[in-house]
């Protein structure tokens, strides 16, 4: 059964951010969640960034970077280019294929996440969470279609689990960084 939006779940999860996560940071991410909590039924609309409308992957990080003033490039692509130049983003290497790599040790709160096709072409961006109180399972916020969150596919714009993509899927993590909030 693929839920459409994330009525299923009426508040965000409580967060275990890290004691060093920068205190500019918690106020965005805390309004992060919040919108899943005000805007529980956004469906994914290619090409749509607002919650009356419907939100895409890239749709869905731009508006949650609006929550804190940023103005980012509008196509997963181009955010991958714009935060790629900055000298703290991560390259993921393609042998990382799960979560106990040591590269995903380095994502924090509030790090963009890029995927690619296997021709290098980006396709996909997700603002990552972190850990929740309940379980430390890693969770992440973003729009698409047919990602889970306990097991459970969604679509639309919500909290969703942060999964490797399978050796010999169509997609890879290609690298993440942290999202120019001040």
């Amino acid at each position: 059964m693929l839920l459409s939006g994330f009525a299923a779940r009426a508040a965000a999860p409580a967060m275990d951010w890290p004691a060093d996560l920068p205190a500019t940071k918690r106020p965005w991410l805390e309004k992060c969640l919040k919108a899943t909590e005000e805007h529980p039924q956004v469906p994914y609309k290619l090409g749509a960034a607002t919650p009356q409308e419907g939100m895409d992957c890239s749709g869905a990080v731009t508006y949650l970077l609006g929550l804190a003033g940023v103005t980012p490039p509008r196509s997963s692509a181009a955010m991958y280019t714009w935060l790629a130049q900055t000298p703290t983003f991560v390259t993921v290497p393609a042998d990382a294929k799960d979560i106990s790599h040591a590269i995903y040790q380095k994502l924090r709160p509030g790090d963009l996440i890029f995927w690619a096709k296997q021709d290098g072409t980006v396709s996909h961006v997700h603002l990552f969470l972190g850990k929740e109180k309940s379980d430390g399972r890693w969770v992440m916020i973003g729009s698409s279609e047919g990602r889970s969150y306990r097991g459970v596919k969604r679509s639309g714009f919500g909290i969703v689990d942060f999964r490797v993509p399978r050796a010999g899927s169509a997609t890879r993590i290609i690298g993440f960084g942290p999202a120019p909030v001040k």
